[in-house]
């Protein structure tokens, strides 16, 4: 697989990535700071907002938290005007927090969060240094500054800080789709080969990456069955993995995945595929259920293909083509 398809995968998922941990993206911190909750002396108030909190009524949280009588209510009343998109009153309260030592890591965590919403990189980057200095293992900043150098393309600082988060809680999926993104932009397909098991499977982007990686790295049949049964619906996951299962050499599992498709009038459900330069050729199923190869040189032109016990025959070529020989066979049959 050519390096630009990759980096087509890598630019639609970079959103992801850069956005993990944003103040927009509640749910990732939310229950990192509903933690802290659990370990408060509550009193009413505070007991009241922390189940206002946990129902994401973060209007009626903040009033309850700023009756409360808690040390803490304090922060998690900034916390609340952050989650309503207050952003200046929210700076405030933190940095009033900072002042007092009131959850001085979690607040400048949360201004590191503020500023890279706004864009100002400089300032999130500033407090995340600051958190991480206070607590060189608070696993939300480690994982937030790793996004900031990769969203800055420095792969090997991201690198190192998913890696220390990684030491913290190896079976976060998401450190570990983090490290598997860095594996990609860095091409170490082998290495984000080997930690396939550990990512997100229900992702249809990442399953799909995965799966080129395997193409990649000539892990053809174990790629083609990386993805679960439902995703296969998903026409770009379904392709790949046809072609992936032919040229694992199990192209009768391929083709029974191109009979179940609806294949309309004058396209075609595809089987194979080769872009290179010279011998490039496409395999593939018309809507009349008839098997074809074409050539780039000539892509008008779609030989007739039949699928025997052995392999397939392609007219015009004496020999029936094993089916672990399709991709290297329609090569030289395409570059003459």
């Amino acid at each position: 697989m050519k390096k630009t398809a990759m980096i087509f995968v890598l630019t639609a998922l970079f959103t992801i990535i850069s956005a993990c941990g944003s103040v927009d993206k509640k749910e990732n911190n939310e229950s990192a700071n509903l933690k802290l909750l659990e370990e408060e002396s509550k009193d009413a108030a505070f007991t009241e907002g922390q189940e206002l909190l946990s129902k994401q009524d973060y209007e009626k949280a903040l009033e309850s938290f700023r009756k409360s009588t808690v040390k803490d209510a304090e922060f998690y009343a900034a916390y609340s005007l952050a989650a309503l998109n207050r952003t200046d009153e929210a700076k405030k309260a933190f940095e009033t927090c900072i002042d007092k030592g009131v959850q001085p890591v979690e607040s400048l965590y949360n201004l590191a969060l503020i500023s890279y919403d706004s864009q100002d990189v400089p300032s999130a980057k500033s407090y995340a240094e600051k958190a991480l200095k206070l607590d060189p293992k608070h696993i939300a900043t480690l994982f937030f500054y790793g996004n900031l150098f990769y969203v800055g393309q420095n792969m090997e600082e991201a690198l190192k800080y998913y890696k220390e988060a990684e030491k913290i809680d190896p079976g976060s999926s998401d450190i570990q789709n983090a490290i598997f993104f860095v594996y990609l932009q860095t091409e170490q397909f082998e290495n984000a080969w080997k930690i396939r098991e550990k990512l997100d499977k229900e992702s249809p982007d990442i399953v799909f990456a995965v799966m080129q990686v395997a193409e990649v790295t000539g892990n053809f049949l174990d790629g083609a069955n990386f993805a679960k049964k439902e995703l296969l619906a998903e026409n770009r996951i379904r392709n790949l993995a046809k072609i992936l299962f032919t040229k694992g050499g199990d192209f009768i599992e391929a083709l029974e995945l191109a009979e179940k498709e609806n294949i309309e009038a004058g396209k075609y459900a595809l089987l194979d595929r080769s872009t290179t330069p010279g011998s490039a050729y496409v395999l593939a199923l018309d809507s009349e259920k008839n098997i074809f190869v074409s050539c780039e040189t000539n892509r008008g032109n779609l030989i007739p293909t039949e699928v025997s016990e052995q392999g397939i025959k392609v007219e015009g070529v004496e020999n029936i083509i094993a089916f672990k020989d399709i991709p290297a066979k329609l090569s030289e049959i395409c570059s003459k």
